[in-house]
């Protein structure tokens, strides 16, 4: 028996499958991102991550538009660390509106999947609040993966420095 969740879970891989196939999606390999990592495997993460959120919680979802507004929601295509024209604070505060005014020009989105990407930096974008189930999982699957990420790095810096010394 197949029930909604299970159709939109279905929807969900294959969505993400050919998204991560997309040729404009693996540009995103070409942009560092949290100085560990770049665009398209933190994008990766976060899709997986708030898929796996939605399957533990049992959440209801929209399997397409949760899988192409996680991987668009860093969309920006600018390399942010290293960027001397655009500063951190304009970049968490403004990367949000650029990955959605790049991902318009390549992708057909719905409504829901520009509020994924619009609103996956709240609360710090006070104003673009997440108005979707998909958006809160985007979302909290962002600062989840960002955190590990940052914990990464640290651990690698780390192990660095520790092969350095005799």
């Amino acid at each position: 028996m197949h029930y909604k969740g299970n159709r939109d879970r279905e929807k969900f891989w294959e969505t993400f499958i050919t998204l991560r196939e997309n040729p404009s999606i693996q540009e995103l390999k070409k942009y560092p991102n949290h100085k560990i990592s770049n665009l398209f495997d933190h994008s990766s993460r976060v899709a997986l991550c708030a898929y796996d959120i939605s399957r533990r919680l049992h959440v209801d979802i929209d399997g397409t538009s949760l899988a192409k507004g996680a991987m668009l929601h860093d969309y920006y295509l600018y390399k942010a660390w290293r960027n001397e024209t655009i500063g951190t604070k304009e970049h968490w505060f403004g990367h949000p509106g650029t990955a959605l005014k790049n991902a318009e020009k390549e992708f057909q989105l719905s409504d829901l999947e520009k509020n994924i990407i619009i609103s996956h930096m709240w609360p710090l974008n006070f104003f673009h609040f997440p108005r979707s189930r998909e958006a809160v999982l985007v979302c909290l699957a962002d600062k989840i993966c960002a955190f590990g990420e940052g914990v990464l790095k640290r651990n690698y810096v780390r192990m660095q420095r520790n092969r350095k010394q005799p």
